[in-house]
């Protein structure tokens, strides 16, 4: 089964060593740069997880999580920050994790991997 990951993140060259780090065997990496692309792709596509950077224009990934959640409450999502926010998401749920940036590929892996499988059960 491939996973599918949205991954949001405004600055290009972060954008795309980030999504060759996340494209591994059996993932398929969607990339775009703001927060109103991947709202528009997340409406009519299926993602298994998604990863946003929190410091985005116009709308926040913080904003985007929030959208994403109204529209399927159940979906794993990743907040990118170079700052800790765990405090700011404990009410957004279960399903929405904080790394701090930048990351190592370990750390992203354990992630994605933690949040899905806590999805599986």
């Amino acid at each position: 089964m491939t996973l599918r990951i949205l991954y949001v993140e405004d600055n290009p060259l972060v954008r795309e060593v980030t999504s060759e780090l996340l494209a591994q065997d059996r993932r398929e990496v969607v990339a775009r740069a703001t927060a109103e692309e991947a709202l528009d792709i997340f409406r009519e596509n299926a993602f298994d997880v998604v990863i946003t950077d929190v410091s985005l224009p116009v709308m926040s990934g913080l904003d985007l999580a929030r959208s994403l959640l109204a529209l399927k409450p159940d979906v794993p999502i990743i907040l990118a920050s170079g700052y800790a926010l765990n405090s700011v998401v404990q009410n957004l749920g279960p399903n929405v994790r904080t790394i701090v940036k930048p990351f190592e590929a370990g750390e992203i892996d354990s992630l994605i991997t933690d949040l899905c499988a806590a999805g599986a059960s």
